[in-house]
């Protein structure tokens, strides 16, 4: 449950024990489908979040394995942009997890008194949470419930809390009944509603998600229930209008359908702070929030007095608020609009997912998504045509003409014959423009430069031996300059590149050389920079080397060259 303000939660009711282990119970910071959550003191006086795991969980001998092993792999997460894992135990046949505990507004309830961020407020938000998400996934563990109400705002950034749902991702199958999906609506990955597959790239969606909803006031599949909501996400297109570059690019690669389309939370972090490893993202994302968040922006977080027995950085963490589930709140007006403070509810019609807890997976294929609804005028800055604006106008009946004399018929098998002819020169001119409109665009030649978004590629030298007898599989080398033409830095990521065989199967770079041939990690090209190098491809021994499909971002529908 994330901190609300100053608030130190409600008073323990008489069925709350006094302590938990070696820690006194203070008060209570909510509760939820996992457990219950408070605020308590450790034997040294400091202040900590204390998350008592419901007693259902504790049976389980399945759940109480997996928790002493993930919980000892969520300390070993870095505490950068995250709030760090303190302690687990049991105690009295309950399991328990401890967690750094500060005051904060959560991001949900900052977007429902302020609507949402301004735009620089809103990269800033993105990266703290991208460089979280990188963190928690370098120590093989998914978040699973990342949502407004799990960032915290706080006067050193924005931090991700709650490992309640925390799992590793080596583990295949999912700890619920059968039929059961853990999650909040809105904010789960379609692979998990329908597959029960949760991975990175599921934490990666809900980061695209929450993003669009911090920036647009409103989330870009609608509203709905978990399985509308998830098939809208996998049919439906999003509704990014507004979003800022590059976060309007890069929010609709993370929520692509197909979660192998998705790039990885690291990947993210590179491009929002224009770094070309990880190390120098991380270095980069302490000093863009350093230099760029404003705690003024968030008028609570000044009511705060520093407090030494409460750790302030990073921020505490705590299951989400019962009573405040971001269900796909109506869309808000956008930053340059008056906003009126909104009393906070709850959307109606959520169906399966009242909390926090088990969602029962349908019997049957989930139900086609329904049609979205379309923005009100003042939300989208569209109002509906008028009929002279569209030039149709109902049709009238009038008079009718002049009644004109009667031709003489034609023979029956004349009339038949023209019929024919007409249809098969009909059929013929279909045949040839759909031919034309399906074909894929003529590739250029290898000597003429391309361009894809804001990188334009010169393909300047192939290599692709004929492989060994032996060998399975053969490596071409291909030769590339890179001009960045654009406002923005770029990244060259080997994997966007994709080499094209004489079948049209599409095979993705493995490394990127520099010059000397040497290999370097994805490369930042700035703007009106350029990098010279080559890229590598390995492909099936018996494929043969036909072109490449060339990419801006894996967002991009690339521009293909052929190799001559």
């Amino acid at each position: 449950m994330g901190q609300q303000g100053r608030s130190a939660g409600t008073p323990l009711t008489p069925d709350d024990p006094p302590a938990i282990g070696p820690y006194e119970l203070i008060s209570r910071l909510g509760s939820g489908g996992m457990g219950t959550v408070y605020l308590a003191k450790a034997a040294d006086g400091v202040q900590v979040a204390l998350k008592a795991i419901r007693r259902d969980y504790t049976a389980d001998p399945v759940y109480r394995a997996r928790f002493h092993e993930e919980v000892s792999n969520a300390r070993k997460v870095a505490s950068f942009c995250t709030a760090r894992v303190l302690d687990h135990g049991e105690h009295d046949g309950v399991l328990y997890l401890v967690t750094e505990y500060i005051e904060g507004v959560s991001l949900e309830n900052h977007l429902i008194e302020h609507g949402p961020l301004t735009p620089s407020v809103l990269h800033s938000a993105a990266v703290g949470v991208a460089a979280a998400l990188t963190a928690i996934h370098a120590a093989g563990l998914v978040h699973r419930d990342l949502k407004p109400a799990n960032v915290m705002l706080t006067l050193g950034g924005p931090r991700v809390i709650d490992f309640g749902l925390a799992r590793s991702t080596h583990v295949s199958s999912r700890h619920t009944n059968a039929g059961m999906v853990m999650g909040t609506p809105g904010w789960i990955a379609p692979e998990q509603v329908f597959e029960g597959r949760t991975s990175p790239a599921g934490d990666v969606f809900a980061w695209g998600s929450l993003i669009a909803y911090a920036g647009l006031g409103g989330h870009p599949f609608g509203e709905g229930d978990a399985y509308v909501m998830a098939a809208r996400a996998r049919t439906a297109p999003p509704d990014l209008r507004g979003l800022p570059a590059p976060l309007d690019r890069l929010v609709a690669a993370a929520i692509h359908p197909d979660p192998a389309r998705r790039p990885a939370a690291k990947q993210l972090l590179l491009e929002l702070v224009g770094a070309a490893d990880e190390p120098a993202a991380q270095l980069a994302a302490t000093r863009h929030l350093s230099s760029s968040w404003n705690p003024s922006e968030f008028p609570p977080l000044a009511e705060f007095p520093h407090n030494p027995q409460v750790r302030q950085a990073p921020p505490g963490w705590t299951p989400p608020p019962q009573a405040h589930q971001p269900q796909a709140h109506p869309p808000q007006p956008h930053p340059s609009q008056t906003h009126q403070p909104q009393a906070h509810h709850r959307t109606t019609g959520q169906g399966p997912l009242p909390g926090r807890g088990p969602v029962p997976r349908p019997a049957a294929q989930a139900p086609p998504p329904p049609r979205q609804a379309p923005l009100a005028p003042q939300q989208t800055g569209q109002v509906p045509l008028s009929a002279h604006q569209t030039g149709q106008m109902p049709l009238q009946p009038g008079p009718r003409g002049p009644a004109f004399p009667a031709k003489p018929k034609r023979s029956v098998f004349a009339s038949c014959l023209t019929a024919i002819v007409v249809a098969i020169v009909l059929l013929v001119l279909l045949l040839a423009v759909l031919t034309w409109a399906l074909r894929s665009p003529d590739p250029v030649g290898a000597d003429s430069p391309v361009q894809d978004g804001k990188l334009k590629f010169a393909v300047t030298g192939t290599k692709c031996p004929k492989p060994a007898r032996s060998a399975t599989q053969r490596t071409c080398q291909v030769s590339v300059k890179v001009n960045n033409i654009g406002q923005e830095a770029r990244v060259l990521y080997p994997g966007q590149q994709k080499l094209v065989d004489e079948d049209d199967a599409l095979h993705g770079g493995t490394k990127l050389l520099d010059k000397a041939g040497t290999e370097v990690t994805p490369v930042r090209i700035g703007p009106g920079q350029s990098f010279s190098g080559a890229l590598l491809f390995e492909l099936p021994k018996e494929a043969q080397p036909a072109g490449l499909e060339l990419h801006d971002s894996g967002l991009s529908t690339g521009v293909r060259v052929r190799l001559d």
